[in-house]
């Protein structure tokens, strides 16, 4: 055993959990919070900053969108690997009590972060977010209603959420009587989906954004957790910390290429561009998990750090919680596009009490019902707490 808890091979007798990857999901949040921070601010400006600086800060805002993909890209990964081991385990799936796992780890924040999306419209005239927008999010179709109704709220960043509900909702019948084999080949036909869909939408509506927040044409990164799983087989990759270094920065290389050269987001898309792009990142987003896993050195003393670790573990709160601090800061520093001053105030202002929040709504909201789901209804565990 290792001082991890770890065996030779990487595995928890009788359970799945890598540390690094609590990190890695923190790495996630962080992009999409730069994103909405410096990446949405920067504009045609570079506030007074070297010019390739300020290139670089405007794309790696862009290239923080994927972190979204990362995202989507660690929780199949993992979801598909806990029910595979469970069948390995138990020779069976039980079905209700994924289900119950998942409302037990999901719904307690996920419906708290409703409540207050729908309180702050009748607070503030510019939160959009109406009875119709509540429906769709209750039905777990959130993206859907997002898409067809746009409008400016606090409770945006769940959109992804209900996506990866989708994903829940039929993915463990399909683990409990398929092969591997058969699993990556339906992960390749979801990806061969999501290419035709890109491909329609922007032949027929080219000038709409359809694509980003689509369950089947945002589905890459879903299927490159799947197949990162079962290529795995459960093992921890032999990989060299110099080729895992490679393999980051190659990652992270394509995510601005991807972010710099397909511009995804300036409609409309060239067809080849939104066929690629989308896909490209999420391959990405995979290359950034495998160098993760079992990473020793500098990147696995960085991942497994505790704060880093802890906040991981918090992320699904950063993640829900930040716009509500954002949209704070946007009335507060009105001139954070033109003041290098107030953009640090403002990625500040998000972020510190974001971090609190957070704190205080794993240890008070979210905590109780992990207990419940690690005592009543968990098969593998996946997680110390």
């Amino acid at each position: 055993m290792t001082p991890d808890g770890l065996d030779k091979r990487g595995k928890t007798p009788g359970g799945f959990y890598r540390p690094e990857l609590d990190g890695l999901r923190f790495f996630a949040f962080f992009a999409v919070y730069i994103r909405h921070t410096f990446g949405l601010q920067m504009g045609g400006t570079h506030h007074h900053l070297p010019n390739w600086l300020g290139e670089f800060i405007g794309a790696a805002g862009i290239a923080g969108t994927f972190g979204v993909d990362l995202f989507f890209v660690l929780s199949s990964f993992l979801i598909t690997e806990l029910l595979t081991r469970e069948i390995q385990q138990t020779g069976t799936l039980n079905i209700r009590s994924f289900y119950l796992r998942r409302m037990l780890r999901i719904w307690p924040l996920y419906f708290f972060m409703l409540a207050i999306g729908y309180a702050a419209a009748w607070i503030d005239p510019t939160e959009g977010f109406t009875w119709k927008h509540l429906l769709g999010f209750l039905l777990f179709s959130g993206n859907w209603v997002f898409m067809l109704l746009p409008v400016p709220t606090v409770a945006g960043p769940l959109w992804s959420v209900s996506l990866e509900e989708q994903f829940y909702l039929f993915w463990p019948w399909l683990v409990r009587n398929r092969s591997p084999r058969r699993l990556a080949h339906f992960a390749l036909g979801m990806m061969c989906v999501a290419a035709v869909a890109r491909y329609a939408m922007g032949t027929l509506q080219p000038d709409k954004d359809w694509v980003s927040e689509n369950s089947f044409t945002r589905i890459d990164g879903i299927a490159i957790g799947i197949l990162l799983s079962v290529s795995l087989k459960g093992r921890i990759p032999s990989i060299t910390m110099p080729l895992r270094y490679l393999l980051a920065a190659g990652a992270l290389f394509l995510l601005l290429l991807v972010a710099t050269q397909f511009h995804l987001f300036i409609l409309p898309v060239d067809h080849w561009r939104l066929v690629l792009g989308w896909p490209l990142a999420a391959i990405a987003c995979g290359m950034l998990l495998l160098s993760a896993l079992g990473a020793q050195g500098i990147m696995g003393a960085v991942l497994r750090h505790p704060v880093i670790i802890y906040l991981g573990r918090i992320s699904f709160g950063l993640y829900a919680y930040h716009e509500i601090f954002l949209k704070i800061g946007d009335r507060l520093l009105p001139e954070r596009a033109s003041s290098p001053k107030q953009l640090i105030e403002y990625f500040l202002l998000g972020l510190i009490p974001t971090l609190l929040m957070s704190m205080a709504s794993y240890r008070w909201l979210e905590m109780p019902f992990l207990r419940l789901k690690k005592a009543r209804f968990t098969v593998v565990a996946s997680r110390p707490d």
